[in-house]
């Protein structure tokens, strides 16, 4: 199989120049400056939703599902090494090397650069700026990112478990109510426990 080339695809067998569609990236493309941090953030409005940033393919925030592939260590990936949720789905990237000119590219029309074969339901991000924030954050989900590389361990979705777990946690910390017995001197964590329950 071929990886990527900036200059043409293949939809439905035949050969289609996309220069057109990728015209602000060319085959030479080196990724421009950009911020982190405005990258992490289009990265939550366009991407989350379906794609984890953990090895592990987590879901962390409501709304989000496993739909897609994690994005955690994409860069310099090949397409399609990922397991994703849909299992039935077979249409997927393929022959694509995730660096900063394939990834611009997908970001702006992902079905000119799948060749038609993608099941999620995103048009696109046009604005080039926005596009390069994203795939400088993106660079920054690997191993060397220890909070990403090494998360928490997954809290059990029973109730019941992770009541248990807070509770032996809990024991394991000073005691929580003051030897005067007067509420101002307890723990503030504890005082709004009590409150809530």
């Amino acid at each position: 199989k071929s990886f990527y080339s900036a200059g043409s695809s293949t939809i439905g067998g035949t050969a289609v120049k996309s220069l057109e569609a990728f015209d602000d990236v060319p085959a030479d493309f080196e990724l421009p400056p950009g911020s982190i941090k405005k990258g992490e953030k289009y990265f939550k409005k366009y991407c989350s939703q379906c794609h984890s940033i953990y090895p592990d393919n987590r879901i962390t925030r409501g709304g989000q599902t496993q739909l897609g592939p994690t994005l955690f260590n994409i860069y310099g990936r090949a397409s399609g090494m990922e397991e994703i949720q849909n299992k039935q789905a077979n249409e997927r990237v393929d022959g694509v090397l995730w660096l900063e000119g394939p990834l611009m590219n997908y970001m702006k029309n992902p079905r000119v650069l799948a060749q038609g074969r993608i099941q999620m339901n995103f048009r696109g991000i046009p604005d080039f700026q926005t596009r390069v924030d994203i795939v400088h954050y993106m660079k920054t989900l690997d191993w060397s990112n220890e909070e990403l590389a090494n998360p928490p361990e997954k809290p059990s979705s029973l109730a019941p478990v992770r009541w248990y777990q807070k509770m032996t946690e809990n024991s394991a910390k000073p005691s929580s109510y003051p030897l005067d017995g007067r509420r101002e001197n307890m723990r503030p964590d504890i005082c709004a426990e009590i409150m809530y329950f």
